[in-house]
């Protein structure tokens, strides 16, 4: 019977895949996802496969399957929340939600777009840390998601844009103010999943963004705007810059204690910059990219099966056989990854970094390592996972260190993950089968990790508190009351009246403390009070602690320039001690004239290591001119002399678009706007084409490029990774996709982008003309019976 169960199955899915494909059914645009030549049938016979109910909380608790010594509360559920994709507390400890009402109520999407979203207001009131009380307080958004808080109020995202929303607080109680428009392009075109979110205030006392590369700061209203930004939006409160930074993630960004931001792409967990954001951006004509390092691997340890994934019936991506036949093998949709900075935990756990995985239904943990500029990683639980859970609606979609040192987890709560976007035939039928496409959009949840031993710490009221009072929590040994510390005195610092007090108490603190995060937090509040010294500097710049030391440097930029000789030699003496400091005296230079001898010593000492010439090129600032004419005659470091030589031209624009016919010219115009636009490829290669870790390969200098007959099938029918590319090996869980099925993308379109790559990036290969539509043309027609993407072995031959 069960044999005769699986062929019906499979006849079924064979049945909606052909009534899918692109041009033979009006429901065809439904389902995006979709590719001509997969074979979209059940790996598992949907009687193996466990239902999926909707579980109230009490019993949603009891499908949690945590590692010894952590225990999983619920914080908030339905009807006090629904589907919640993003929050922030505020300096009272109360959440700020974004509720993403209308996503996916179906497979089709439909009502999506209605503006019926919101940023709601939760709280605690009795202090049991469980949320009593609800108020939506702003109504008829459309698909909220970025919630952040700021000096008067909070920022809140829609599907495009970012709004200020005052928050007016007394006796009376709370109600909203100003409601205005700041960026009416902050995350304007993409899909839904392709959109900017996230608004994370950094150490540095920027806002930082996932999926963009831009950043935003609020400053007085006379203060000056920073070189490379723009004011951008002004209330009574502040005024709002906007400024470049380097492009990051997908969804959800974190940081660490030194402020360092960590990100991720859906196939990969979280990816780590071993330097600060701008650290190599300190020259106006100097654009170096700063990669992420992949902290761990993709592997995935699911406690249920996970059929439900888009390309699931493809292989590689459920395990064949044995225990844990039909579980999930590498993430797919990884999301909001947090850097772990609570005190909660024991201590070994402080500082990992957790990713939710909400296609697998759990949360997988990597200890972050710190090596020779790079950052490495490897589980916490070799071969298992921190948190799973065997509801297949458990969506966990961004985490949060909390004012009570827990960890706590949004809950989306949704029977659909994937976006109608890229949904598979396949997929929907899986959603279907089980219901998944019912009830969804009522429901949604935060839940606490604690561990079990420690009870969750009492939230104090910060926003009650006097400057001088803040300082203490400066030291404070949870991350969320450090930051919102920090956060407050600097937003209020025009304000304050006794200034003067609060940066001595803060000085104070620093002789009593001997905690390496406290004392780099510390370093960062004075920083942004303008009030940084010699004095603290030199003290600092020597400490044992290499971060300790390079932040010193870093905030010691912010002296005055009567003590610049003085901070020169701090710098030249921490160039010669080690390669880590020396990397920072090279981009700190950049705040002081002449300092070329720190640069040219750093070059000689250490011009292997990794970043440091493009630290040395970015310390230079605008004195490279006068760098270069300094050097010996004998200098022969020829990879430094290129990047001198060559500022002011952007490395990323680099294109061989000039040496193409007027024809060709076209061609190359209008495949890059189909590669950043309508094709999506800038997607997973990213904008310039240098490819994301664990998601898709560099495309520069491509020799996959090359070949036009190689290039093409590739483009039509997709291709499966791993795959080597200019000599290294690029691990790719995800499979890249062909467009012989896609109807908005035809022959011409395809020779476009094919164009625009071949001439991009280093590659410099075809003719003047372009590659022509005939060559797609015929390489469709031979090769339409091809039901798989190709792989590297394909084209070995």
């Amino acid at each position: 019977m069960r044999s005769v169960k699986y062929r019906l199955n499979t006849l079924v899915s064979a049945f909606i895949l052909l009534t899918c494909v692109p041009g033979q059914a009006e429901e065809s645009a439904a389902f995006k996802g979709d590719r001509e030549g997969h074979t979209m049938v059940d790996v598992i016979p949907k009687e193996d496969i466990p239902a999926a109910p909707i579980l109230p909380v009490a019993k949603a608790l009891q499908t949690f399957q945590a590692q010894s010594g952590f225990v999983v509360e619920s914080v908030v559920s339905e009807p006090d929340i629904f589907n919640p994709v993003a929050l922030s507390f505020d300096a009272k400890g109360r959440m700020w939600v974004a509720e993403m009402t209308t996503y996916m109520p179906d497979v089709f999407g439909e009502g999506e777009m209605q503006a019926q979203g919101n940023i709601t207001l939760l709280e605690d009131t009795d202090g049991d840390g469980q949320v009593d009380k609800r108020r939506v307080f702003v109504s008829g958004v459309l698909l909220p998601r970025t919630v952040s808080m700021v000096k008067g109020g909070i920022f809140y995202a829609d599907h495009t844009q970012l709004y200020f929303v005052e928050v007016l607080e007394d006796e009376q109680g709370i109600r909203l103010g100003l409601h205005e428009v700041v960026d009416a392009e902050y995350a304007a075109g993409g899909s839904l999943e392709h959109k900017t979110n996230t608004m994370l205030y950094g150490i540095d006392n920027w806002y930082y963004n996932a999926r963009s590369d831009k950043k935003y700061q609020t400053l007085p209203l006379t203060a000056a705007v920073p070189q490379g930004a723009e004011e951008i939006y002004r209330n009574q409160y502040w005024k709002l810059v906007k400024a470049e930074t380097d492009y990051r993630g997908q969804w959800g960004l974190s940081m660490d204690d030194l402020g360092r931001l960590y990100h991720n792409g859906n196939s990969s967990p979280i990816h780590g910059e071993f330097l600060r954001p701008g650290a190599l951006r300190r020259n106006p004509g100097f654009w170096p990219d700063a990669p992420a390092h992949a902290i761990g691997s993709n592997r995935v340890y699911p406690s249920r099966m996970n059929p439900g994934v888009n390309r699931g019936y493809m292989d590689g991506i459920l395990v064949k056989e044995g225990a844990d036949r039909g579980k999930l093998v590498n993430f797919t949709a990884a999301s909001g990854s947090i850097v772990y900075r609570g005190s909660n935990f024991p201590s070994e756990y402080y500082g990992i970094g957790i990713t939710p995985e909400p296609a697998g239904n759990l949360l997988s943990a990597r200890f972050i390592k710190e090596g020779d500029g790079e950052l490495t990683g490897e589980a916490v639980f070799p071969g298992q996972e921190l948190l799973t859970s065997t509801d297949e609606r458990f969506r966990p979609v961004n985490l949060y260190n909390a004012p009570d040192g827990t960890l706590y987890i949004v809950d989306m709560y949704h029977g659909i993950l994937q976006h109608r976007e890229f949904l598979t035939s396949y997929l929907a039928d899986q959603i279907k089968s089980r219901d998944l496409d019912k009830n969804n959009n009522t429901m949604g949840r935060v839940y606490r990790l604690r561990w079990q031993q420690h009870e969750a710490a009492k939230v104090p009221d910060m926003s009650a508190l006097s400057a001088s009072d803040l300082v203490a929590f400066l030291s404070h040994k949870n991350a969320w009351q450090r930051d919102t510390a920090r956060r407050l005195l600097i937003e209020n610092e025009a304000s304050l009246d006794n200034k003067t007090a609060v940066v001595s108490a803060i000085k104070k603190s620093l002789e009593a403390t001997e905690d390496s995060k406290s004392i780099i937090n510390l370093l960062w509040a004075l920083r942004g009070l303008h009030a940084v010294d010699l004095a603290t500097v030199s003290r600092f710049i020597n400490h044992d602690d290499n971060w300790v030391a390079i932040t010193a440097a870093t905030v010691g930029e912010a002296l005055p320039a009567s003590m610049q000789e003085q901070y020169r030699a701090l710098l030249m003496r921490m160039a010669q001690h080690s390669y880590p400091r020396a990397l920072q005296a090279a981009i700190s230079v950049a705040s002081i004239p002449g300092g070329h001898n720190i640069s040219l010593y750093v070059l000689d000492e250490y011009r292997e290591k990794p970043y440091i010439r493009d630290a040395v090129i970015s310390g230079l600032g605008s004195e490279a001119d006068s760098f270069k004419s300094s050097l010996p005659k004998n200098f022969s470091d020829h990879k430094t002399l290129y990047l001198l030589n060559n500022l002011g031209k952007r490395v990323q624009d680099e294109t061989n678009r000039a040496q193409l016919s007027s024809q060709g010219r076209k061609l190359f115009d209008q495949g890059k706007a189909l590669y950043n636009g309508r094709a999506a490829c800038a997607g997973c290669h990213g904008e310039y084409g240098n490819g994301n870790t664990g998601l898709a390969p560099t495309l520069w200098r491509s020799e996959w490029v090359e070949s036009e007959q190689r290039l093409a099938k590739v483009l039509l029918h997709g291709l499966s990774g791993p795959i080597a590319v200019a000599g290294r090996r690029w691990e790719t869980p995800t499979v890249m996709p062909g467009f012989a099925a896609r109807t908005d993308i035809n022959d011409s379109d395809l020779s476009a982008i094919a164009t625009y790559i071949r001439n991009s990036w280093g590659n410099q290969f075809g003719e003047a003309d372009g590659m022509t539509a005939d060559v797609f043309a015929e390489l469709r027609q031979k090769t339409q019976s091809r039901r798989i993407p190709y792989t590297e072995n394909d084209f070995s031959e």
